[in-house]
C-alpha cells in the first residue's frame, strides 16, 4: 500500500482549515454584533460549521487524496475513496447551510 503525504490536495486542505478558522472567528464578531442589536445568539452555528468543515471535510478529503488515491487499482480502496468523498462532500454542504443561516438572519435584521 502506498501513502501519498504531500500531493496537491494538501494545498485545498489547507486552505479550508483557514476557512473554518475565519469562521470562528467571524462568529465572535457576530456574536458581539447580535448582543448590540438584542437577537439571539446565533454565533455557535459558525463555530458549529467551522468544525464541521475541519474535522468532517479537511481529514477525510486528506485521508482520501493521501492514502486511497495512490491505491486506486485495488477495488476495496476505490470503495473506500467514494465513500470518504461522498462524506466529506456531504459535511461540507451542512457547513455551508450552518454558516448561511447566521448570516442570512443578521442582514434581514439589520435591513429592517
Amino acid at each position: 500500500m502506498k501513502i501519498d503525504l504531500l500531493h496537491i490536495g494538501l494545498i485545498l486542505d489547507i486552505g479550508f482549515v483557514i476557512l473554518a478558522w475565519v469562521l470562528i472567528r467571524f462568529s465572535r464578531v457576530l456574536g458581539s454584533l447580535l448582543d448590540l442589536i438584542h437577537r439571539p445568539p446565533l454565533e455557535v452555528w459558525l463555530r458549529l460549521s467551522g468544525w464541521i468543515m475541519i474535522l468532517g471535510f479537511s481529514i477525510p478529503h486528506y485521508i482520501a487524496v493521501a492514502v486511497f488515491y495512490p491505491n486506486i487499482a485495488d477495488p476495496r480502496m476505490l470503495q473506500m475513496l467514494w465513500l470518504f468523498r461522498s462524506f466529506s462532500g456531504f459535511s461540507l454542504l451542512i457547513a455551508a447551510l450552518l454558516a448561511f443561516v447566521p448570516s442570512f438572519l443578521y442582514y434581514r435584521w439589520t435591513s429592517q
